[in-house]
């Protein structure tokens, strides 16, 4: 068989392929729903101004800031909650490296931190050739160890 014949076949039938799976597969997803029917929402805590950046350690204690307020939180596996740190350098994203420590976009002085488990914290960047960041905003670390985030060009709430 012609070598061009082939492909063009091979290359439709591709189509035919795809096409097949998005008839069926869209309408099984667009039925599905990720709550539970009967599910109810439920507060489980109040008193934030703007909670941002979530992000959970090896044991699942979800660590979240409320940036306003300058503090990060820990909602704990046992269901309490506790202040991390404050103040926190109005903190927004949130990320947990492989060693345990925790990151944070500062960017109350455009920083990215590395917070100890103690506590304790280390300014790693605070802008880049020769320019201070603007506002740190969202953070992911990725399990190889490199390090995204995001620094907007907006203007930084700063009071």
């Amino acid at each position: 068989m012609n070598p061009f014949v082939l492909a063009r076949c091979r290359g439709m039938l591709c189509i035919i392929a795809v096409c097949i799976f998005v008839c069926f597969s869209v309408p099984m997803l667009a039925q599905e729903s990720i709550v539970e029917p009967g599910a109810e929402v439920e507060v489980l805590a109040d008193g934030f101004s703007f909670t941002e950046g979530p992000a959970a350690d090896s044991k699942g204690n979800v660590y979240f800031t409320d940036q306003p307020n300058d503090r990060i939180l820990i909602w704990s596996v046992d269901g309490n909650l506790s202040t991390f740190r404050q103040p926190a350098g109005r903190s927004n994203g949130l990320s947990f490296e492989t060693g345990g420590n925790l990151w944070a976009c500062a960017d109350e002085k455009g920083e990215l931190w590395n917070i100890s488990l103690e506590g304790d914290i280390s300014v790693i960047l605070d802008g880049y050739n020769g320019k201070r960041f603007n506002g740190p905003n969202d953070i992911w670390i990725a399990p190889g160890g490199g390090i995204y985030f995001t620094d907007p060009f907006y203007p930084p709430d700063r009071e």
